[in-house]
């Protein structure tokens, strides 16, 4: 009669045989996740994977998951490297998987398009966001590694570009784990510092190298970052999440240095042009001005009192010398009349008879002209043209 067993007895003698068994310890198996939870408190993952016709539990402890390179997701077709095992609890065999990579899609490139969806999505992304670039900038921070080669060509080119500018170097790990935090700490200095502009980047290298220009945090720091900042990760082809992020993507390093400053010998030749123009402007308004002021002196001249008094005194002038020769003439025709009217009296005059022998005879101081008016004894006088007599009437 055979030996009565206990659950924990069958479960733990087939979870020994399954161990036992080098044929499914450290296995590839490929399916797709359904189930899938991320427990919170332990970060285990716990899913389901299955194909066409079947399906088995897996299972992934946070301390193996933490490196995963993206997010798993239902649905996701998956390669995970896994042994099976009994979990004996239950009395079911799972998988406890230690790697995951994404099934026909490289793992890291899965990783940048699931944050650049969660980021676009939260607005890290916007162009509202993103701050204009100062035209001249006067201080400029360059946050790379001092090793990097593209460190060199950036400087050369804002040098030659636009020597006037200050420029200050934010050294900082451009690959690997340390990197993003190296970055963000570089980030976070140079933006309190008050700089006109920030250029971060590093130059080309494998998809491995420029990783750390895809971390969520280096993301959020560029975009809280007060200073505009152009990133500049790569080659032309590259295209980051800190590219994304930041005020202004330029496809190389080289790229970056052009873009931050403009040329000092273009500006040099628009000033003298300027120049050129202000000086043809201004002798223009100059000319325009002269005129302007020789009209209205003009004006002026023929509206002010001076001119008015001048040819009010020329008119006096004018009308005494007319009032003048009409006064004389007046008095000589006044005279002429006057001769002629003494003439005339004269010729009328007594005295000019008297001065043909008459005389004019007067009694009380008025002349007679008749012998009736006297009487014998009447005192008169008799004029003659050489004088007066008196005589008394004797005979009549």
């Amino acid at each position: 009669m055979s030996a009565i067993l206990t659950v924990s007895q069958i479960n733990r003698y087939i979870s020994s045989k399954i161990k036992e068994d080098k044929k499914i310890h450290g296995i590839l198996v490929s399916g797709e996740i359904s189930g899938f939870t991320n427990h919170a408190k332990t970060g285990h993952l716990y899913f389901t994977l299955k194909d066409r016709e079947c399906a088995i539990k897996a299972v992934m402890f946070n301390s193996m998951a933490v490196r995963l390179k993206f997010a798993p997701q239902n649905g996701m077709k998956v390669i995970v490297a896994a042994d099976v095992r009994v979990f004996e609890r239950d009395g079911v065999y799972q998988l406890y998987v230690s790697d995951m990579q994404p099934d026909g899609l490289g793992a890291l490139y899965l990783a940048f398009e699931q944050l650049k969806e969660k980021l676009l999505y939260e607005g890290i992304f916007d162009e509202a966001h993103k701050k204009p670039l100062p035209k001249m900038p006067r201080k400029i921070g360059i946050i790379t590694s001092l090793d990097a080669a593209a460190l060199q060509d950036m400087l050369n080119i804002l040098s030659r570009r636009y020597p006037i500018a200050e420029v200050t170097i934010f050294p900082a790990l451009v690959q690997g784990a340390n990197a993003p935090e190296s970055l963000c700490g570089a980030i976070r200095y140079a933006d309190s510092l008050k700089l006109d502009l920030l250029i971060c980047g590093r130059g080309g290298g494998s998809p491995e190298d420029l990783a750390a220009f895809n971390n969520e945090a280096l993301a959020r720091c560029i975009y809280d970052c007060n200073t505009p900042i152009i990133s500049a990760v790569g080659h032309e082809t590259d295209t980051s999440i800190a590219d994304l992020a930041a005020d202004l993507r330029a496809p190389t390093p080289s790229a970056a240095a052009e873009l931050a400053v403009p040329d000092i010998s273009v500006l040099y030749n628009g000033l003298s042009a300027a120049e050129k123009t202000l000086d043809n402007t201004f002798l223009t308004r100059i000319e325009a001005s002269f005129h302007r002021l020789e009209l209205m002196s003009e004006r002026l001249e023929a509206a002010s009192p001076k001119g008015k008094l001048a040819a009010l005194s020329e008119k006096i002038i004018s009308g005494e010398k007319r009032l003048s020769a009409a006064y004389k003439m007046g008095l000589q025709r006044a005279a002429g009349d006057i001769s002629e009217r003494a003439a005339r009296l004269d010729s009328l005059s007594p005295l000019k008879t008297l001065s043909r022998g008459y005389s004019i005879v007067y009694k009380n101081n008025k002349p007679i002209n008749s012998a009736e008016k006297v009487s014998v004894g009447d005192t008169i006088r008799i004029r003659f043209s050489d004088g007066e007599v008196s005589a008394s009437v004797s005979e009549k």
